[in-house]
């Protein structure tokens, strides 16, 4: 079988929405509603998101600022140093009123706002791969049940038809057809059914555990599905394609690139920590001055300006910003070095999923014939043992054929539609 004709690739086909039991896409609904990773992730954008606002507003809107003084006690500045004995009046304070607009302060707010906008690009990626992680595990819970209530019915059947052979046997013992030995291999052989089915019940409870904590449920509260489980015949996808877009649009080699780019922003602002600093504002101040005489002002009021500051940073010995500009190259380096881990998964992770997928297409056909071979063999020698010609071992091997065949099949067409939302998330393509 060639990988362009890979006959047994599945459709993922959500089912309709259905009062009566959960749908693949209600469930990872629900299960993104539930997730606390996700309301994390959610939390923590919506903050770098707000950070990212208040350094634009800082950056482009002017400032206004209020200022009251009185003296209640003591010598009063504002009344020539007169005494005050605990007076108090609006009119014998002062009052400012100041406007500031800073037009230039040698980048420091654009750099800022820079790492606040590449802050919330990273954040944005987070929770993206969150949703993303949160998806696929809600859809291989979901298929997983699935899966696991179907073994559940196969044992169940298996055990049944264990329970018919062996009576079956017991009759032809009692009519001399069949020996001692072969009732009890028939005896054995439906024990072996009973310990299947209580292993199977096992398996679904903890699929159900899982099924039910993603979304909030009781840990053994019983879940009916609404499964649509269509086979088809479809190619296998361009993995060499996928791996481009896959390390454009994954969240996490987003995420990774965007803390790249904050890391090398914080590079140009211990240099400029290095550097002077040159400050450009407009400021305007109107002042009500108190009701004493002569505490006017002979000055303008209200007074405007625009005035230029050069001064070097607060602190600077040198040494310090030096440090500075050390540790934020090794964060870039560091940065650098972490993109590179991410894009070496993406790409493991892509190839890996492309394998998978193809592994069980091709399971999944083999699996069919096989289980059409083993039931066309078990009836075949269920009609040889009723008429004596085959012993218990050999029936008994027929089926287990047909049981296993019948396992192989259901985990197979199950696991094509894991895989192939595992290939999607590798891929970059949005699960819910």
């Amino acid at each position: 079988m060639t990988l362009s004709s890979a006959l047994a690739l599945l459709t993922l086909l959500a089912a309709p929405a259905s009062a009566d039991g959960f749908t693949v896409s209600s469930y990872t609904a629900a299960a993104l509603d539930a997730a606390p990773d996700v309301r994390s992730a959610e939390e923590s954008y919506q903050a770098a998101d707000a950070a990212l606002k208040g350094q634009a507003a800082a950056m482009l809107l002017p400032t206004l600022g209020f200022a009251y003084t009185q003296t209640a006690y003591g010598h009063n500045p504002l009344d020539a140093y007169r005494y005050e004995h605990g007076r108090f009046a609006p009119r014998l304070g002062q009052a400012a009123t100041t406007a500031n607009w800073n037009l230039f302060n040698s980048f420091e707010d654009l750099q800022k706002t820079r790492a606040a906008a590449r802050t919330r690009r990273a954040a944005r990626g987070a929770l993206a791969a969150a949703k993303q992680d949160r998806a696929f595990a809600s859809i291989s819970a979901f298929y997983d049940l699935d899966s696991k209530t179907e073994l559940l019915g196969v044992a169940r059947q298996n055990l049944a038809d264990q329970k018919r052979q062996y009576d079956q046997s017991l009759d032809l013992y009692k009519h001399g057809m069949k020996s001692l030995a072969d009732l009890l291999k028939s005896e054995t052989d439906w024990r072996s059914s009973e310990l299947r089915l209580i292993s199977a019940q096992s398996d679904r409870k903890k699929a159900l555990v899982e099924f039910n904590t993603l979304v909030d449920r009781a840990a053994l509260a019983d879940a009916a599905l609404a499964v649509d489980l269509q086979a088809g015949a479809t190619a296998l996808p361009a993995v060499d394609a996928d791996l481009v877009r896959a390390l454009e649009v994954r969240p996490e080699a987003a995420q990774a690139r965007e803390e790249l780019e904050r890391a090398r922003v914080a590079v140009e602002q211990a240099v400029q920590g290095l550097l002077p600093s040159l400050r450009v504002d407009a400021t305007w101040t109107k002042t009500r001055y108190a009701a004493f005489s002569g505490a006017g002002s002979s000055l303008p009021n209200p007074t405007d300006h625009v005035g230029v500051a050069l001064s070097l940073p607060i602190g600077f010995n040198g040494l310090t910003q030096a440090w500075t500009i050390s540790t934020a190259r090794a964060q870039k380096r560091r940065a650098e070095a972490a993109r590179s881990a991410v894009e070496r998964t993406v790409k493991s992770e892509l190839y890996n999923a492309y394998i998978n997928l193809e592994k069980v297409s091709s399971s999944y056909t083999v699996a069919l014939l096989k289980e059409e071979i083993a039931a066309k063999s078990l009836e075949l020698v269920g009609r040889q043992y009723q008429q004596g010609a085959a012993d218990a071992i050999r029936m008994n091997q027929a089926q287990n054929d047909y049981l296993n065949a019948r396992v192989e099949r259901a985990l197979a067409l199950h696991d094509i539609f894991i895989d192939r939302a595992r290939y999607k998330r590798a891929a970059g393509d949005q699960l819910w």
